[in-house]
């Protein structure tokens, strides 16, 4: 685990979640807040994105997009 934050969201609502990542530093947001950021060296070289979700969860994600800037 690289950094967690504790949130309380209410189920069968749409939430939405924003991760920037430059380098080895990235932020992540819920419905518009700011709740980590960090540095992980685990990754060094750019391509994949990858969802993860505890067992016990059921979520459904929606218009997932990846944007590189250049």
């Amino acid at each position: 685990m690289i950094e967690s934050a504790h949130v309380s969201l209410p189920a069968g609502k749409w939430h939405t979640m924003k991760i920037v990542q430059k380098g080895n530093h990235f932020e992540c947001y819920l419905n518009g807040k700011k709740y980590l950021s960090g540095k992980d060296n685990h990754f060094k070289n750019a391509g994949g994105v990858g969802l993860w979700t505890k067992a016990d969860a059921v979520t459904y994600f929606d218009n997932f997009k990846v944007k590189v800037e250049k």
